[in-house]
């Protein structure tokens, strides 16, 4: 009997130490203000800064986050100055730098109109949508196409609130803008009900949000190995819907 307990003994205390790795790291990331996905005002950084802590975490290892602004956090993390670049969206010039991670979160940018106006929520062409207005953000991404159509009637916002407040007043009738931030924006508006808009399909674009780290930095792998791991597994657990539900489900 003592054997047995002997030997239970050892196999919980070697699980327990294969648990975790040998050796922690700190992983020092660095990502632009993205509210709510990126957020320097956020205790929690915001949604994507504390999925990449849990994914981390579930590995036994943690991060540190820094925000700059876009283009400085993307070439101070090109120059190896951080092991990784948060919340980036790959393209093929971006794929020659940097190796991407499993994404963290897949958005949308996406035209909402307000109820009233319209009899469908469907477009087939973006030429369909040539007789309304639409605010667009002045720094923000859009499909090539949709950014590429001088013909359409555009105005110009710095915000989502602008843009929400423009939409709700009736000096446009959409806005294109990411479904996510919408919804984060609005919910912070007593002034405005949700409920009274509707979000058009298809989509401007789909993109996933990924973790990218330098090619030539001799740790990336082994990181980006950890986190893809860490990411499976806290969405295996359930950890990653309620931090989701955390920062998404007002």
């Amino acid at each position: 009997m003592i054997t047995q307990r002997l030997i239970f003994k050892l196999v919980c205390w070697f699980l327990l130490v294969t648990a975790v790795p040998a050796h922690a790291d700190t992983y020092k990331l660095v990502t632009a203000p993205f509210e709510p996905f990126t957020d320097p005002n956020d205790p929690k950084g915001g949604f994507l800064v504390e999925v990449a802590r849990k994914a981390f975490a579930h590995q036994g290892h943690d991060i540190e986050i820094e925000f700059h602004p876009w283009a400085r956090a993307m070439k101070e993390a090109e120059t190896g100055r951080y092991d990784g670049l948060l919340s980036a969206y790959y393209n093929e010039d971006r794929g020659k730098v940097f190796h991407f991670s499993a994404p963290l979160n897949t958005t949308q940018m996406v035209f909402v109109g307000l109820r009233n106006r319209f009899d469908t929520n469907h477009y087939e062409t973006l030429d369909d949508l040539k007789p309304y207005h639409i605010a667009t953000g002045r720094k923000w991404a859009y499909s090539e196409e949709f950014e590429n159509r001088s013909d359409l009637k555009k105005e110009m916002v710095d915000d989502e609130p602008e843009g929400i407040h423009l939409l709700y007043k009736g000096r446009v009738d959409l806005f294109a803008v990411n479904i996510d931030q919408y919804r984060n924006a609005i919910s912070k508006m007593d002034d405005y009900d949700i409920s009274r808009t509707i979000i058009m399909s298809p989509a401007i674009s789909t993109n996933d949000q990924h973790l990218a780290a330098p090619r030539y930095q001799p740790n990336t792998e082994k990181m980006l190995n950890a986190f893809n791991t860490g990411m499976a597994a806290i969405k295996a657990n359930g950890t990653y819907n309620k931090t989701y539900m955390d920062f998404f489900g007002f």
